[in-house]
Formats: C-alpha cells, sequence, structure tokens
C-alpha cells in the first residue's frame, strides 16, 4: 500500500509513533538506559555518528551505548523539529534537529554539573520500519553542523585528568 493509500489518521499515526521513537531515543540515551536505547531498533538497524563506523544489529549498537554510558558524561538531548513522512504502511522516513549538553566535571553536593556551550548542534535523519512489536529505528544517521571545541572546554579538561 503505497503512501497516496494511507487514510489521514493512518499517516498522523504512523508520524506519531516514529515521533515517539526519536523522543525516546533521547530520553534512554540521557539515562544511560542501554536495554531501552536498543529497543528502539530493528534487529538490524544501525545508528551513524561522524566520528565512527556505523553500529549495526543490537549487539553493536548495545555495546556502543553502554561505551557511552561508562563514561560517566551527562548528557541531555534537545530534539525540535521533528518531519516523519510515511512511504507505505510499514516504512517511513523523518528528521530532526538536535542540540546536545555534556558534562564531564563531576556532580556538586545538589547532583548538579556546570552548565556549558552544547557539545553538538545537527540534525538525524530517520528511516524507520513497522516489526512485529511496533515502530522502530531501521536507520539513524547524525549530522553535525556545529561542535564545541573540545580543546578549550570544561568538560574536556576534566576529561583528561
Amino acid at each position: 500500500m503505497s503512501a497516496d493509500a494511507l487514510t489521514p489518521n493512518t499517516r498522523m499515526l504512523i508520524a506519531y509513533e516514529c515521533m515517539r521513537l526519536q523522543n525516546l531515543y533521547c530520553l534512554h540515551a540521557d539515562r544511560c538506559d542501554v536495554e531501552g536505547f536498543v529497543s528502539l531498533f530493528a534487529p538490524d538497524g544501525s545508528v551513524e555518528v561522524p566520528e565512527a563506523p556505523a553500529f549495526v544489529g543490537s549487539t553493536a549498537i548495545r555495546a556502543a551505548m553502554k561505551a557511552l554510558a561508562d563514561t560517566g558524561i551527562a548528557n541531555k538531548h534537545l530534539a525540535s523539529n521533528h518531519v516523519v513522512d510515511a512511504l507505505d504502511a510499514t516504512h517511513a522516513r523523518g528528521s530532526c534537529y538536535l542540540v546536545v549538553y555534556a558534562s564531564a566535571a563531576a556532580p556538586d553536593q545538589r547532583g548538579m554539573r556546570p552548565l556549558e556551550q552544547p557539545s553538538t548542534v545537527g540534525h538525524y535523519d530517520d528511516t524507520f520500519v513497522l516489526t512485529d512489536t511496533g515502530w522502530k529505528f531501521k536507520s539513524r544517521v547524525l549530522t553535525r553542523t556545529f561542535r564545541r571545541d573540545e580543546t578549550t572546554s570544561p568538560a574536556a579538561k576534566s576529561m583528561e585528568t
């Protein structure tokens, strides 16, 4: 069934489910919820970031997320400008903007870290697939437009010590 054959309500439901995945990605990444993060992807799904080869499949995505969680860096992903288009009843594509704040500084007695400039500003290009367990990412590709200069940031300096 082509996108033209989908009812407006079906297109809206697909867009909602896929935008929910985009938001859950941020939530699970920020909370270092490795299994929640992995659950967002199809078994053969992939994540691509500019500084590494693509992470393909649940095992590779799990290892990458665990390695990130093990750094102890606190992240807050802010996603906006979500656009999702149904291609047919089981496939969709989308994108959203991204701003990430990150800090490697130790939290103070209240659990807060110093605020720094965003570490990344960019966008994700996504493909989605309907699986037996619901909509999942088939692929997620990050394009960085801006990146904090790690040679001058307090987070980078604290990671060196």
